[in-house]
């Protein structure tokens, strides 16, 4: 069985059809966060997404296993535009401007969801272990590990130039905002979305990272 999943899988490879499958689950989680947004979450049934996507059923559990799964992978949405935002990021003078700048990335992908999206992502979020909001580096999403590689290097840098009074090590600032974030979004989501998430992250991440 394995070596035919692997001649399958280079089959794939060599006529292009694993740009195919990653098109269609690009498709499948496009139109679900759509009609999430539009609909809400729980209003939305697979059926439906499975008729805005034209597919089968079994299309859509070949790439997800379901709604929850679905919603757990919005952050791939988010790292479409990571290079462009990482460039904009150089012309920052400061290595903490540049640390803010990186978490900026993720905390803008979170804003940009409705409160009815983000209360079921956290709370499925907080189901499958916390991954997307740990401050820890984990496997949930490469990208994600990667902004957060970059805001412990950066970190360091930033405090071996004075621009960081405090004496906790980078993982402890790190884990501080994480929760600080975490605890925000929170907020932001239960009482219906009435101020600015970003700035009200930013002002919180200044006030940990002085």
């Amino acid at each position: 069985m394995l070596c035919v999943r692997n001649r399958l899988l280079q089959w794939l490879i060599y006529t292009g059809g694993i740009n195919l499958i990653e098109n269609i689950k690009h498709t499948i989680l496009v139109n679900a966060i759509n009609l999430f947004m539009n609909n809400g979450f729980d209003n939305v049934t697979i059926n439906e997404i499975c008729e805005a996507c034209n597919i089968t059923k079994r299309t859509f559990y070949y790439h997800y296993h379901s709604k929850n799964t679905l919603l757990l992978d919005y952050f791939s949405l988010v790292d479409e535009n990571i290079e462009t935002s990482l460039k904009d990021m150089d012309q920052e003078t400061t290595w903490l401007e540049k640390c803010w700048k990186v978490k900026e990335i993720f905390v803008k992908g979170i804003a940009n969801l409705n409160t009815d999206i983000l209360k079921n992502l956290i709370k499925i979020d907080m189901e499958q272990q916390n991954e997307m909001f740990s401050f820890q580096l984990n496997n949930f999403d490469p990208n994600l590990t990667r902004l957060r590689q970059m805001v412990i290097e950066y970190t360091h840098k930033a405090q071996e130039a004075g621009e960081i009074d405090t004496n906790a090590s980078a993982e402890e600032l790190s884990y501080c905002f994480a929760s600080a974030f975490l605890g925000l979004a929170v907020n932001w989501s239960s009482t219906g979305g009435q101020y600015d998430l970003v700035e009200a992250a930013k002002k919180y991440f200044y006030q940990i990272y002085k």
